[in-house]
């Protein structure tokens, strides 16, 4: 078996079937297991591809995929083809859903071959360089020479460019290699054994030839062909299947047979979606666990109960529900996450994509024929995209849970539905087609359409769609088969249509309302991701006067900015809002919006999605928004002295002062409320609204030129303010602070150029404060202050830095345990009552973040010990304030979070936690369970002396009690013991041969005092979590406190340029290559030319090694122009018809270097190039000349003094002369 690499564990991939929970596959095996081939190896590999589990080889394969398989392997057994590689070559490889990684070609171990397959299709054997090396079968066109580390294409922007140390360390080996002939090389081949997919390619060998290769008519034939393809799914044994056909299963019931122990292995074969006359009908892993609560009896059904197996399809409805406590084995997890999600995903049509599946062939689907939910036809301009009206008459031909799936998908026909069917989510109809061209999934056999993917891979696959721009819905079953039957048992005369477990939407995805859940996965960005809400009012009809009402919210941190503004015919400050908060989604009220916002938005954010509510029932106004917040009690945890809730300060702002209950907008805030109104609705619909809105968390917001209006005229306003500078959208983009024009990514921008910020939350800071930069003289000072405090002490800030480094994203932490601990949430939201079989993992996920945010919290603690030991000697207000904590300074802003932390720390065994996804609370910690556990206690000791009571009184010292569960506590006494006078109280509840046992009134009332605290222990040990998670977020306002704190302490410009001039100073040696680029333009330009002359002398004169240093400072040039240690070049360029008026030069720029300084500046020319009116141009030239006299003047000043005081000697005069010559 090949072993595990470095590049395994950089892009985690499944486990194949067989291998066991410490072993993994080779890349490229999992790669070939999943099925995610190129296209050029589609037709050896398209049988392995993900789309619908583990069933879609026998389905949409059959006796065709086993034949593939055959062709395949006998490939792979054919003399070697030739190709343009040889044993020895070294090679970039790249598999799918993996980077380009440094390889060496050679011979497989075992065939002697190096290429399999012909053509387009050939694949090439190497091995992938790592500490654990592995190798494995590549495409041809996956396969580029290795030229070397230093080449371009592995330089940043390059092809094979990675910062991942992994494949640095690869590069690192394959450089080694080249050193070395090709017969040196072939011994760095180390992987010799067979890996684990060939042989079960060996294996499938052996499980094929043994077929039968005639048409499969016979209904026979079709059971071999299914039971091949089951044995090829199960890792080539063949496995009993065993299915019941109940009387519920005639009505399309959900309800599932559940195996005995003998047969648990069938388990694993469940498919992850039905065809056309077939069935998903997996059965329940009832695997015994010693974690699992669930016992499995030990009777078998009887054989006459069972019907002969019959696969059929989601027409008949057959679910794949477990029951909630159903552990499921580590085999069938083994066996779903090898169909895990690629790393990336293209748009990939599928060879089947084209068909005319059923749902292309409806009628009431055509273009032209649908109709809304309120049955409005697409030209009716009420028409509502989002829904679709489904007729009655085809509903009721549907089985129940296709019927169930059209009434959803007819209220969310905007979005791509993932609808849960046991351990899979399936795709239909339309919604597959997204799939198989999206996420290169496969359809399964049948008429129509549908493809799906096992549970785990969610998170992977609803991100890819989501990014895309695609609405996922996520449809989870809240009820397991007992309840489905309970709940018809209830019922006086239930249909067909009742008998379906139920399915409910638990969550609607879209790229403004991602929360990054535990089911979702982690963030691919650190930067804000914005739902914008907004409502204008335009006041006049000529446009020059109106305002805009706005919301917008982060989702991931569950901070809401609300808003009004007026503004002006340009819409500029709403140009200047979406600039600095750049939203990936919009809302806005339908026929609302103005023909000058509609060309913003189909204009600047035309990147974004947008989506127009209808008014009154979806876009609120102030009234009913005001309303909705309090009747949904979002803020309970706000409640003032009466036990009255009470809304957000920001809230309760834009309310009417005379109306105490806070339902009467205020003046000027009906807008804002409005748009917030969208929004509330939107999340609501979304499912988020519970345990964002609960955070409380919001803030007014003001147009950053608001103040600067109030205060026209004042000549001292900023000075006096706090005020910042005003950066609209356009300056924005024609500077390219945050994205370039031309890809619109970060690259070459500002913001790339000085965000070296160590923290997620920082970054996000850091954005804000490159939107809106300061401009008052005394707030600068500070900052500027604060730089040079941490300049001077160089040694503690390296620590800060490396400690910064290991933060977390807190800020949306924060946010997620706030979301897993809302008791607001966890009473109402579907996503309770949901059937998960990765609840174990998904728990251990919820525990691993809690423990992430203490972890950094005690960093940041650890971080204000260094830094209080040097703050009393700032200069900094600010900094001091950041780095102080409030106990011990009133002025200090960090809270104390040491008592906190300590409690936290005692709270449970966080390893124990870690590794079982409980949490037990210790003594004292949890109220409720502590007292549940004490009446346990208490019952058991009051059990214990009754029955020494009764031991006395009966003369008999062995008697002792026997039972379980509900029948417990039976005092259990030989026959031969048994006086005549047995008390009266005595009650027979069973017997055994020589022995009877009884209850008593009292022993029966003990024990429903112990099932009630047993009950009341096990309900607060499985509400543990989320009551620890409440109880930590009571504490949100400090935890967020420190968070801010931490986000304050960056980096300025000025400051990251001196600390990589440090570093140089530091480092450099005479051996060393310097290069330094524009020194000191972060600050004054005096100090600016000072520091860089001071570099200028250390690096040419006491370290004297090779430097490039670019200036524009031309004093510095007149400086250092006679030093010996200095050379001076400048870029060249031609200049036609040169003359004092720059008007009339034109200029050509040579990009050579050459000797000597640059004779004159030619910014006048650039000016002319970028169209600046020639008016201005003049002037400035006017200008430029007076400045040159005045600095030409003030240098000659300055030689005549050097010359008469005789300061520097010789040197002087010559100086002197050459100024005056300049003249």
């Amino acid at each position: 078996m090949s072993r595990q690499s470095t590049l395994l564990r950089f892009f985690p991939k499944a486990r194949a079937p067989g291998v066991g929970p410490a072993q993994a596959p080779s890349p490229p095996a999992a790669a070939r297991q999943r099925g995610w081939a190129s296209s050029e190896a589609a037709g050896d590999e398209a049988a392995l591809a993900p789309g619908g589990g583990a069933a879609e080889m026998g389905q949409s394969g059959g006796v065709e995929a086993q034949g593939a398989r055959k062709g395949r392997t006998k490939a792979a057994r054919a003399p070697s083809v030739s190709c343009d590689y040889s044993p020895g070559d070294l090679v970039w490889a790249k598999m799918e859903g993996y980077p380009w990684w440094p390889c060496l070609v050679y011979n497989h171990p075992t065939e002697g071959t190096l290429v399999r397959a012909k053509g387009k299709s050939s694949r090439v054997h190497v091995q992938f360089f790592d500490d654990s090396p592995t190798r494995g079968w590549v495409s041809i066109k996956y396969l580029k020479p290795y030229k070397g580390s230093a080449v371009r294409e592995t330089q940043r922007g390059g092809m094979f460019y990675s910062s991942k140390p992994e494949i640095k360390r690869a590069m690192e080996m394959a450089d080694d290699a080249m050193r070395k002939d090709k017969t040196k090389r072939l011994e760095l081949a180390v992987c010799n054994e067979p890996s684990d997919t060939e042989d079960e390619e060996e294996m499938e060998v052996s499980e094929s030839a043994s077929g039968n290769s005639e048409d499969y008519d016979s209904e026979e034939e079709e059971k071999k062909k299914k039971l091949l393809a089951s044995k090829w799914r199960s890792g080539g044994k063949a496995k009993k299947r065993r299915v019941v056909d109940s009387d519920s299963d005639n009505e399309g019931s959900d309800e599932e047979f559940k195996p005995d122990a003998k047969d648990e292995a069938s388990s694993d074969e469940a498919s992850s979606g039905m065809g056309e006359g077939e069935s998903a009908s997996s059965e329940t892993d009832t695997k015994l666990d010693v974690d699992s609560p669930v016992t499995v009896p030990s009777k078998r059904k009887r054989e006459t109960d069972r019907k002969p197996a019959k696969r059929n399809s989601l027409e008949n409805d057959l679910s794949e529900a477990p029951k909630r406590a159903v552990t499921v084995s580590l085999e069938t997890k083994s066996r779903l996450t090898s169909f895990a999600a690629p790393e990336n995903f293209e748009s990939q049509p599928n060879v089947s994509s084209s068909a005319i599946w059923e749902h292309d062939k409806l009628e009431w689907l055509q273009e032209g024929k649908k109709r809304d939910g309120c049955r409005r036809r697409q030209s009716d301009p009420h028409y509502d995209p989002c829904t679709l009206h489904v007729p009655e008459d085809y509903l009721n031909k549907c089985t129940p849970g296709m019927r169930k799936w059209w009434q959803l998908k007819s209220q969310n026909f905007d979005a791509v539905i993932f609808y849960k069917v046991g351990k899979f989510y399936e795709l239909y109809h339309m919604d597959a087609v997204t799939g198989v061209n999206e996420l290169g999934l496969i359809f399964m056999k049948g008429i129509w359409a549908h493809s799906g993917f096992p549970e785990i891979a969610f998170g992977r696959f609803s991100d890819v769609l989501v990014q895309k721009g695609y609405k996922v819905v996520r449809v989870e079953q809240t009820e397991t088969p007992e309840m489905m039957e309970a709940r018809c048992r209830s019922l006086a005369h239930p249909t067909k249509f009742d008998r379906v477990v139920r399915r409910e939407i638990c969550r609607i995805i879209t790229k403004g309302t991602q929360t990054y859940s535990v089911l979702d996965g982690d963030p691919s960005e650190n930067l804000n991701k914005y739902l914008l809400s907004v409502k204008e009012k335009v006041e006049d009809s000529s446009g020059h006067h109106r305002a805009y009402g706005v919301c917008f919210v982060d989702t991931s941190v569950g901070k809401f900015y609300v808003g009004q503004f007026p503004d002006d015919r340009h819409c500029s400050r709403f140009r200047t809002l979406v600039a600095h908060h750049t939203p990936v989604q919009i809302l806005f009220e339908k026929g609302n919006l103005s023909a000058d916002t509609h060309k913003i938005l189909k204009g600047s954010l035309s990147s974004s999605m947008q989506e127009g509510l209808i008014s009154g029932s979806q876009f609120w106004n102030a009234s009913k928004t005001l309303k909705t917040l309090i009747e949904e009690e979002y803020f309970e945890d706000k409640q003032n002295v009466d036990n009255r809730f009470i809304l957000p300060p920001v809230i309760k702002s834009m309310t009417s002062e005379s109306d105490s209950l806070g339902l009467t907008p205020g003046e000027n805030c009906e807008l804002a409320l409005s748009a917030l109104g969208g929004c509330v609705f939107y999340l609501k619909k979304c499912l988020i609204d519970q345990e964002l809105l609960s955070l409380a968390n919001f803030e007014e917001y003001v147009p950053v030129d608001t103040d600067v209006v109030k205060a026209k005229g004042s000549s001292s306003f900023f000075a006096k303010t706090n005020q910042r500078m005003v950066l609209d959208g356009v300056t924005l983009a024609n500077l390219e602070i945050l994205q370039n024009g031309t890809t619109g990514t970060t690259e070459g921008t500002l913001l790339e150029r000085i965000d070296i910020c160590c923290t997620p939350f920082g970054k996000r800071l850091l954005k804000q404060w490159i939107c809106a930069p300061l401009c008052n003289p005394h707030t600068i000072n500070d900052r500027l202050d604060a730089v040079e405090d941490l300049l001077a002490v160089p040694d503690k800030m390296f620590e800060v830095s490396e400690l910064l480094k290991k933060l977390p994203d807190l800020e949306r932490l924060l946010s997620k345990i706030h979301s897993i601990g809302s008791p607001l949430k966890s009473e109402t939201h579907p996503d309770n009552r949901a059937i998960f079989y990765e609840e174990t993992r998904y728990s251990k996920k919820k525990i691993t973040d809690f423990l992430s945010a203490l972890e950094g919290f005690k960093v940041m603690l650890e971080t204000i010990g260094i830094m209080e030991e040097i703050a009393a000697d700032f200069k900094s207000k600010i900094l001091k304030q950041l780095v102080t904590l409030k106990s011990k300074n009133p002025e200090g802003c960090f809270p104390d979070l040491s008592t906190e932390l300590k409690r936290w720390d005692t709270a449970f065994d966080h390893n124990e936690a870690r590794k079982t996804g409980v949490i037990t609370p210790k003594a004292g910690f949890d109220p409720d369970y502590d007292k549940a556990l004490k009446d346990i206690i208490d019952i058991e000791e009051n059990l214990r002396e009754y029955l020494d009571k009764q031991r006395k009184r009966l003369g008999f010292k062995a008697m002792l009690y026997w039972g379980a569960g509900k029948n417990r506590y039976q005092m259990e006494i030989p026959e031969n013991a048994i006086s005549h006078n047995l008390p009266e109280e005595y009650e027979l509840k069973s017997t055994r041969k020589g022995y009877k046992r009884y209850w008593t009134k009292e022993i029966e009332k003990m024990l429903a005092e112990m099932v009630n605290a047993e009950e009341r222990r096990d309900a607060a040990l499985k509400d543990c979590m989320r009551r620890l998670f409440h109880n930590f977020d009571k504490n949100s306002k400090d935890w967020q406190t420190a968070v801010e704190c931490f986000a304050v302490l960056g980096e300025s410009t000025f400051f990251v340029e001196l600390s990589e001039t440090s570093s140089i100073l530091r480092h450099a040696t005479e051996h060393s290559l310097v290069l330094v680029d524009e020194l000191g333009r972060g600050t004054a330009t005096f100090d600016g030319t000072a520091i860089a002359s001071a570099v200028v002398k250390e690096l040419a004169e006491n370290i004297k090694c090779r430097t490039l240093f670019s200036t524009h400072y031309y004093s510095l040039v007149e400086d250092y122009s006679h030093s010996a240690a200095v050379r001076l070049g400048h870029m060249a360029c031609m200049v036609e018809n040169e003359s004092e008026d720059p008007s009339q030069e034109t200029i050509t720029f040579l990009y050579k270097f050459i000797r000597g300084a640059c004779p004159k500046s030619y910014g006048f020319n650039a000016a002319r190039l970028a169209n600046i009116p020639e008016e201005v141009i003049q002037k400035g030239h006017r200008k430029a000349q007076d400045f040159e006299k005045v600095t030409l003047s003030l240098r000659l000043f300055r030689h005549l003094c050097l010359v008469a005081e005789n300061a520097a000697g010789d040197k002087a005069v010559p100086k002197l002369m050459t100024v005056i010559n300049n003249l």
